[in-house]
């Protein structure tokens, strides 16, 4: 045990340690069950892994910014947080090992992948781009910033050199919108090679910032609210759910300012994208991101007892996380299935599967972390 760890992290440890049991065990069925997938259907299982991978490697990814955020601005809201960010950005590279199974799977995922032909002619020129060895390379390269960003800034915060902490953040921040602009359109875009957007990379970042911040405050309601940790104060849930707020109006403007922009152009190469998204049965789940995503949650987040109250509070959080996977979903599947609406039992074992191993690996990391500092409860 770290002998920095404060006496309420200490003692919330066995708990953590039974719901890291619980997670493994979860972890071990859901890994069989989807590798009986792989086996029985080869093709979906990708197509599936990619979708799960996207959500809770953009939770890691998301819990940096988060920290990062924190360290250049200050707050008593990022100190209630910052254990549980800096637990969860560890969990990043087991996430880039996770991205193996993307790599393997290159030819049933992107189409470019198998090389361009006559039908693809209207894309060649990105054939340089688009190609098995240098899409590897880069998303190593991705990985590798973060990764070596997510070390340092954890290396500084334990030897409390707040200037290089501070000074990490504002280059890590900068790092993470480059990284996340080319990430986003190898992994998601390149679905569909003929499509683009100015504003994706926005909105991609945006939603797994989202994610992480819903998730840390479901976690920090959860266990800080123990009682072997006593309460966390109101106003740090307070301050919590205003920038929930404002991060939900953020994409919402965003998402709906590549729409318009899209949809007043009305160019081939780009309402592609959105015809197949709002036909076949996918304009229902459309609808259902509308109203998990934006909808609820503004309209729950606009009371401020709501902020201030952590049993109203994670069932908000809930209901954005459940959005942020319908999202990634409605991004990744009609790629795949453009004639209409597919689900398959596969999208949700490997879920499972991957959120399981997540947890379980993040619980291991949350005992070796000072989760809260006295002053926030």
């Amino acid at each position: 045990m770290n002998s920095n760890l404060s006496p309420l992290t200490s003692r919330l440890s066995p708990a953590l340690t039974r719901w890291q049991t619980r997670s493994l065990i979860v972890a071990i069925i859901a890994t069989l069950v989807s590798f009986i997938g792989a086996f029985v259907d080869p093709g979906q299982f990708y197509h599936s892994y990619l979708f799960a991978w996207l959500f809770w490697c953009g939770v890691s990814i998301g819990a940096l910014i988060v920290a990062m955020l924190q360290f250049l601005t200050g707050g008593e809201w990022g100190n209630a947080v910052r254990g549980l960010s800096i637990a969860a950005f560890r969990v990043l590279p087991c996430m880039a090992l996770l991205f193996i199974p993307v790599l393997v799977g290159l030819r049933d995922i992107y189409r470019w992948s198998m090389g361009f032909n006559v039908e693809m002619a209207e894309y060649r020129h990105k054939a340089h781009y688009l190609s098995p060895p240098f899409f590897t390379v880069r998303s190593v390269f991705y990985f590798a910033v973060l990764i070596t960003f997510a070390i340092l800034l954890r290396k500084k915060w334990q030897q409390s050199n707040s200037q290089g902490v501070t000074a990490l953040s504002a280059g890590g921040l900068i790092s993470y919108v480059v990284c996340m602009n080319f990430a986003s359109t190898d992994w998601v875009m390149s679905l569909n090679p003929k499509w683009y957007s100015t504003i994706f990379t926005e909105i991609f970042g945006t939603g797994q910032f989202l994610a992480a911040l819903a998730l840390l405050i479901v976690l920090l309601a959860t266990f800080g609210q123990s009682t072997l940790l006593g309460e966390v104060r109101a106003k740090v849930f307070h301050d919590l759910g205003n920038m929930l707020l404002a991060f939900v109006i953020f994409w919402a403007y965003l998402a709906f300012s590549q729409f318009l922009i899209i949809w007043s152009g009305n160019l081939p190469n780009e309402i592609s994208w959105y015809l197949d998204r709002s036909r076949g049965g996918w304009q229902w789940l459309a609808l259902a991101v509308l109203i998990f995503q934006l909808l609820l949650p503004l309209i729950l987040l606009l009371s401020r007892e709501a902020k201030r109250n952590p049993r109203r509070l994670v069932p908000i959080c809930i209901c954005i996380l459940a959005g942020n996977v319908l999202v990634n979903f409605w991004l990744v599947a009609p790629s795949f299935h453009p004639a209409g609406f597919f689900l398959h039992w596969l999208d949700f074992a490997e879920l499972v599967a991957l959120g399981s191993l997540w947890f379980t690996i993040f619980f291991h990391f949350a005992k070796q972390e000072p989760l809260w500092p006295e002053q926030v409860v």
